[in-house]
């Protein structure tokens, strides 16, 4: 993992990882212009941190609140991350496939940008969360584990869809993010045998990098969400699927 390398994947991490375009999809596309192959799993997981260190900056206070003034949140966000927990245990080998063909991540980032426009137009619900509107949104959290479908997008649409103002359905989103987050490294981790054997400086500039800019790409995207553009980035999804699919080799 080289300086250059790691700065971009930090970038491409911390911009993708919030803004509804999917970063896991964005960080195979990149790895496949740039001849590296797929990136470090570890490495992966530390760009994940980065933008996890990102939430807690921006979001400390309803974090705080979750688990002392408003522990329902708290359950609310628990329930969610159980479902999808348990779908991403079900579908782990197809999710891990799907990394592998960069034509697939053309196709899903399609299916993003499809389910950003539509949650524009499109309202099943009245505003306020519930346990069936947590486990619905932890649902589209789960689908989200697939290269192009946006965590971000998939979440945040699901709560739109269920009748959740922009704001309330980011902030539930990417509190959701926490214990998937933190959950993936651990098991990773565990995985490896605790093992950090190739671990250097690089990883660190990526993890540094994908937090400042996931800061500045978590400010952008309330405002985005405030101001009700946010299906514009489901064109980009669209026009960005349609041409990997058409001019990159699998």
């Amino acid at each position: 993992m080289g300086f250059l390398e790691a700065v971009i994947s930090g970038v491409v991490q911390g911009v993708a990882e919030f803004l509804p375009i999917s970063s896991s999809g964005h960080l195979v596309i990149l790895h496949k212009l740039m001849g590296t192959g797929e990136p470090a799993l570890l490495f992966d997981l530390f760009l994940h941190l980065g933008t996890l260190a990102a939430i807690f900056i921006v979001f400390g206070g309803e974090i705080l609140e979750s688990i002392t003034t408003k522990k329902r949140t708290g359950f609310l966000v628990l329930f969610g991350s159980a479902v999808t927990f348990i779908f991403v245990l079900f579908f782990v080998k197809n999710i891990e496939a799907a990394f592998s063909n960069v034509r697939t991540v053309g196709f899903m980032l399609v299916v993003t940008g499809i389910w950003l426009i539509a949650a524009n137009f499109i309202r099943l619900g009245t505003e306020g969360m519930s346990f069936f509107k947590a486990g619905l949104i932890g649902l589209a959290q789960g689908i989200a584990a697939l290269p192009g479908i946006s965590r971000s997008g998939a979440t945040i649409s699901t709560g739109l869809f269920l009748g959740l103002n922009g704001q309330s359905a980011a902030k539930f989103s990417f509190l959701l993010s926490i214990p998937v987050i933190l959950g993936a490294f651990l098991f990773k981790i565990k995985e490896a045998g605790f093992s950090f054997t190739g671990i250097n400086i690089n990883y660190f500039i990526g993890f540094f990098i994908s937090c400042i800019v996931g800061v500045l790409s978590l400010k952008l995207l309330l405002k985005t969400l405030y101001r009700n553009r946010f299906h514009w980035f489901g064109v980009y999804c669209i026009l960005l699927g349609i041409a990997v699919v058409l001019f990159l080799k699998p």
